[in-house]
Parts: structure tokens; C-alpha cells; sequence
């Protein structure tokens, strides 16, 4: 019996031991909810709630290569704390669903409605929550381009102009 209560008192000692060590694990990684964000010096920074209400100002928010977005509203995410400390936080992720997205499609999307969608089929969606798209720069395209309107279809393929000494040629892909 004296072996037991040694062993459990060991154990007890161990478990006494460790708790410090699985506190800072626990506060190593935790969903958050972003509920402001502001630029300054460059650097992306959110104010977020973790669990219990508690809150961080200026975290910084990383994000993938390539992509930027700035969270508009309550946006959920995932927060990471560098070595357990609540004050060393970064932001490295944040919920977007697209319930409507086929397995393997892509969707980049503003909360404003505007979005553009690369499609399991190929082809590229483009969706404006206005009436305009605006490029800047050249525009290149191969193959036909058709425009349609609310009241005419125009093909470039075969549009030809009126000039003084007759109809202009077609164009001539490539010039």
C-alpha cells in the first residue's frame, strides 16, 4: 500500500509539473472572431475576440502569397500565438464559405457581390455586383468575341466598316 500511495504521489508531482506547460499549449492556436482591421505602417492589423469575450487589438493577420483581403464586418478566423503569449498573436486564416463551389473550383469574392471564379470545366467567371468591368491595359483575345446587349449582338469576326471607297476588309486575327 506505502508503494501505491508513492507511485500516486509521483504522479500527482508530474501532472503538478506539466499543467504550466499544456496552459501555454492550449493558448497556442484559437478560433477568433475579426471584427476590425486597419492598415498601419504597411502591416494588415485586427482586433479580435477569442473565446470568454477575450479580446486583442492590432494582431497582425498574415495571409497566403498572392491574395490580400481586408475582413469586412464579424469574419471568422483562426489565430496563432507565438510560444503561448496572447500578445504575440497573427491572424493566418479566415472563413470564406462558397457553398455553391464544385470540388476543386476556385473562388476569389469581396462581400460587396463582386467575384471571379475559376471553374472545374475551364472556364473563368467573372461577377460584377455593377454593370461594369473595367480593364486597364491592352486586351488581348483569341477566338471569337461576341458582345451582347439588351438590344443588338455584335460579332468582331466579321464587322466591317463603311469608308469612302467602299466596306473596310475584315480584321485579320493577329494584326
Amino acid at each position: 500500500m506505502e508503494i501505491y500511495q508513492e507511485s500516486g504521489a509521483r504522479e500527482m508531482n508530474f501532472e503538478s509539473l506539466i499543467e504550466p506547460l499544456m496552459a501555454k499549449l492550449r493558448l497556442m492556436v484559437g478560433r477568433c472572431v475579426i471584427s476590425a482591421s486597419r492598415y498601419k505602417n504597411g502591416e494588415l492589423l485586427a482586433d479580435i475576440e477569442l473565446v470568454a469575450g477575450e479580446r486583442r487589438r492590432n494582431v497582425e493577420f498574415l495571409q497566403q502569397f498572392g491574395f490580400s483581403s481586408r475582413p469586412k464586418g464579424d469574419v471568422e478566423g483562426v489565430a496563432l500565438f507565438i510560444g503561448g503569449s496572447r500578445d504575440n498573436g497573427v491572424v493566418v486564416s479566415t472563413r470564406g464559405e462558397c457553398p455553391d463551389l464544385k470540388e476543386g473550383e476556385v473562388r476569389v469574392h469581396s462581400p460587396f457581390g463582386s467575384s471571379i471564379t475559376l471553374k472545374k470545366d475551364g472556364s473563368v467567371e467573372l461577377v460584377t455586383n455593377s454593370k461594369k468591368f473595367r480593364f486597364v491595359g491592352d486586351i488581348e483575345a483569341t477566338g471569337e468575341v461576341k458582345a451582347m446587349c439588351d438590344s443588338t449582338f455584335v460579332t468582331l469576326t466579321g464587322h466591317i466598316h463603311p469608308t469612302g471607297v467602299g466596306p473596310s476588309s475584315k480584321p485579320t486575327p493577329g494584326q
